[in-house]
């Protein structure tokens, strides 16, 4: 007798809903170069009012203290989601949530979604054609809640949800405000950063050996390989028992607040885009990646991923010693 094994997938973009002056049309993923913006285009990003769309339960002040001495390549307005019908976005950039969600059937059904935060601006090429210029792009990482709930909506109600009740771990005003320092700083000077680019000999990363390392909470819960779904959590012992230098579990809302604080300090933001991870270490003060490190085919945090950020502070320490 033979066997058939039932598989099907359903792919999915959620984009912002249609309004009277735009639609934003999700486009490819890949990794950006700086050959990829022209000249032009960042002059264009330059000239224009950035627009960046807040969810229902951010503190707008907390937001512009956080994030408008960061951004400094253009006119950064912040403006409710709320309102987003209304903007009129000819003539500006602007950030947007967006995504790819994936259903996959065999045996089961599992929903896995990948949630980005998006930097645009609708130009119009030599041709007279219009086409829509991506800056950045900033992975999001929402709760295992939160993705269940996206789950069981239709593409508008995604966005309500996303903008208003969902939880997102990597976004707090203290993390957004070094994603914005980074995308900022990298514009102003024509270099790009692809997705999946790592980065382990920076010099300032053995200050981290004197140093505090503050971990989020949100890291130490696992999902199992198979189906994605939450299979318990770490022992936070047992994931640093490889990284030998100073640490601390704490809310992702807590590092955030030091953050905005002027705290002087280093911290890790574990994100995971369905089966991918991506996990980078800052310097809370000046924006700095330290290290970053992309792998794919892996749902958790492992003790040896803070085995080579070990690794790498201590070739670092030994390198300045020369």
């Amino acid at each position: 007798m033979k066997k058939f094994i039932l598989l099907s997938i359903t792919v999915v973009w959620f984009s912002l809903p249609a309004f009277s002056q735009f639609r934003v049309k999700p486009v490819e993923k890949k990794e950006l170069h700086p050959e990829d913006l022209s000249e032009e285009a960042v002059d264009k990003l330059r000239n224009s009012q950035t627009v960046f769309f807040y969810r229902a339960d951010d503190d707008l002040a907390e937001l512009r203290r956080a994030l408008e001495d960061v951004w400094t390549i253009s006119e950064l307005i912040l403006i409710p989601y709320a309102e987003a019908g209304k903007t009129d976005l000819r003539g500006k950039s602007f950030f947007i949530i967006e995504g790819l969600r994936t259903v996959t059937t065999q045996y089961t059904t599992v929903d896995n979604s990948y949630v980005f935060l998006h930097l645009y601006m609708d130009l119009t090429d030599k041709k007279g054609k219009d086409f829509k210029q991506t800056y950045a792009r900033l992975d999001l990482f929402p709760t295992e809640e939160a993705m269940k709930e996206m789950s069981l909506k239709d593409e508008g109600e995604i966005f309500d949800y996303l903008y208003g009740n969902a939880e997102i771990n990597n976004w707090t005003p203290g993390f957004l405000r070094n994603y914005f320092r980074n995308i900022n700083d990298l514009l102003e000077r024509g270099e790009g950063k692809g997705l999946y680019e790592g980065k382990d000999e920076v010099p300032a990363i053995s200050g981290m050996a004197g140093k505090t390392l503050y971990v989020p909470e949100y890291v130490l819960e696992k999902k199992s390989k198979m189906y994605g779904l939450v299979s318990g959590s770490h022992d936070p012992e047992r994931l640093m028992k490889n990284y030998p230098y100073p640490y601390e579990f704490k809310s992702a809302s807590q590092i955030s607040d030091s953050i905005t604080a002027g705290e002087d300090f280093y911290y890790l933001v574990f994100t995971r885009s369905s089966s991918e991870k991506y996990f980078t270490v800052y310097h809370s003060t000046t924006g700095e990646i330290v290290f970053n490190r992309y792998k794919p085919m892996s749902y958790n945090l492992k003790d040896s991923d803070l085995k080579d950020i070990a690794k790498s502070v201590k070739k670092m320490q030994k390198r300045a010693a020369r």
